[in-house]
This record gives C-alpha cells, structure tokens and sequence, in this order.
C-alpha cells in the first residue's frame, strides 16, 4: 500500500485588491507610477521591484483597483522562500501585511480590501519518488466532463503539472503539481499539490475578514468536485497489482474467470515485459497490440501496471485524491 500522507491543507496565492478613493485614488496612481514598472494585461501596472515575500505589486488604472498578489504564507513570514499552506483565519492578518507594503509603495491611503483571488490546496507526502511520480502520471489522464485537461511534462517525460480547464476559455479552475520539483524543497515526487484556483467575479467577492469566517471547504469541494466521481484507479508493481485484482475478485467487483485471465496477464508482464506476446508472433505491431490490449484489460478493471514502483507497491489514486479533497480543511 501507498506510504503517502496528507500532510497540510489551507490557503495558497492570494490577491488583496483594495480600491483608494477620492484623491488618495489619483496620488496612489501617481505614487505606482513614479517608480520602475511594466505594463501588463488589461491595462495593469506592474512594479519591477517586488515585495519582501516576494509578491507582485499592481495597479489598474481603468479600474481603480491597487492588488498585492503573493502566498499568504510567504506574505506573514516575509520570506519569499516560503511554500507552507496558511490557514484562512490568516487572511486578516495578510491583509494588514499586503496593505502596509503597498502604502509604502505609493505614499496615501489605499482603502478598502476585498480578495480577488484565492487558492486553496490539499498536500500529499509521498514516501517515495515513485510513488509520487506515478500518481502524477495516472492524474495526468483524468479528464472530467465539460472539462479539458493539459500537462507539463517535464524532460525526462515525468508530469510536473496537470491542469483542470474550462472547455470553452481554457480558465485554469484547479491544478494537481509537484511543488517539491516547483519550489526546490524536495526531489521530485515527494511532494504533490493538490490546488483549488478561484477567481470570483467582482460582485461575489469578500473582504478578508469574512472570507476567513466561512467554511471553504464548500468552495475547495465545488472546484474538485470531478475528481470525486472519477472511476476507481489505483496504479501498481505487478504483486501489487495481483492483491488488487484478487480483491476485486472477492469483492464480486469481477468474475473469477475474468481476475484469472488479468492474473495471468500480469504474471506474464512481470517475468517476460512486453516481449513475452513475440513468440510465435512475426509482426511487431501484433505483439504490441497484444500486449497493448492486456494492459487495456487491467486499466479497465481500475489497475494501471507500473514497471516503475516496486514490485509490491499500490497507489491508490483515487482513494488518495478523494481523502485529500473531502479532509481540506482551511
């Protein structure tokens, strides 16, 4: 079995948008521009010198918005080099924080706040690369429907990111990631994020203080909410793989005559790889439709094979992505 852990869950990226009003308005704008920026979409200003936690300033001339946009963890230890999860009743405090950098930064009042954006994140520690490395790569092929589903793939071929799209815009609404490859705290693997991005529209967005007195795991739940009815899958060594399919037999979940032929499928797989289906064989895209078909058989059955992870390895894919969205806690 699966030595992964749900280590941490709550608050990631934030954004404290804060509107000044009146001529704190046209001497905050003033105050942003008379320092190094660049321009950015719809119009945004966006200061080249960035925050202590290592947070991007900006400022939206056309709609009177200044936002402080960081990890809310990285904004309360002033650090840019932190990537802990924050829990959401920090949300207050990251607000005095984001609103002390930005005031130094255009010298007035920069009003009130409400939070444009904030992602909230389940993660997971694996005891081994492996492990981590194969759960990524079954994530990798999840696609919910009405959804459409893109990866990163790294050089080595191995998934750093797979992302939960809109269908029509493309809108990023969730992320499942190797933040220890992203953030360099550990090998790749160890360390998965399992991320929620929202980004509501103005007239659904609160302050700080409310959004931390509110339970988001409503808001965490509807984002993943795919994940939760996906088929079961685990991924497996091969003697891992026959526990599986043995219980699945005994559970009455498949016949016996079909956990058989899949046990035999495997016990092949195992001692001879693919190229035990060459003999008696004369075509090569015979045997890999043979052995393409056997393997088609275990995933169907909720087992992908892994030659990758010991012998006796089971990760429970969709076991772990459900403990990990229904135990958030911000």
């Amino acid at each position: 079995m699966s030595s992964a852990l749900l280590s941490s869950s709550g608050v990631d990226t934030v954004s404290f948008a804060f509107r000044p009003v009146g001529s704190a308005w046209f001497e905050a704008v003033d105050g942003f521009r008379a320092r190094p920026h660049r321009f950015g979409p719809a119009g945004a200003l966006i200061a080249d010198e960035r925050g202590p936690d290592g947070g991007r300033l900006l400022c939206y001339p056309a709609f009177d918005v200044l936002a402080v946009e960081t990890r809310l963890a990285a904004l309360l230890a002033l650090d840019s080099e932190c990537h802990d999860l924050a829990p959401a009743r920090d949300l207050v405090e990251g607000e005095r924080y984001a609103r002390s950098i930005l005031g130094q930064r255009v010298g007035a009042d920069v009003g009130r706040c409400e939070v444009r954006r904030v992602d909230l994140a389940s993660e997971l520690r694996f005891g081994t690369s492996a492990e981590g490395l194969a759960f990524l790569r079954a994530v990798a092929g999840f696609v919910a429907p009405r959804q459409r589903a893109t990866n990163e793939v790294a050089v080595d071929g191995s998934v750093m990111t797979h992302y939960a799209r809109t269908a029509k815009r493309g809108v990023v609404h969730a992320r499942i990631y190797d933040k220890g490859r992203e953030s360099g705290s550990d090998p790749p693997g160890l360390r998965v994020r399992i991320e929620s991005q929202n980004r509501p529209p103005k007239a659904k967005r609160y302050s700080p203080e409310v959004l931390a007195s509110l339970d988001l795991t409503a808001m965490f739940g509807r984002t993943m909410q795919p994940y939760l009815h996906t088929e079961e899958l685990t991924v497996a060594g091969p003697d891992g793989a026959v526990a599986d399919i043995a219980a699945l037999a005994v559970r009455g979940d498949i016949t016996h005559a079909r956990a058989e032929k899949l046990l035999g499928s495997i016990v092949l797989l195992k001692h001879g790889g693919r190229a035990v289906y060459d003999r008696g064989v004369s075509s090569r895209v015979e045997n890999n439709k043979r052995s393409s078909r056997r393997l088609k058989a275990l995933r169907d059955a909720g087992v992908t094979l892994s030659d990758e992870l010991p012998s006796e390895a089971v990760v429970p894919v969709s076991a772990l992505l459900r403990d990990a969205i229904s135990r958030f806690e911000a």
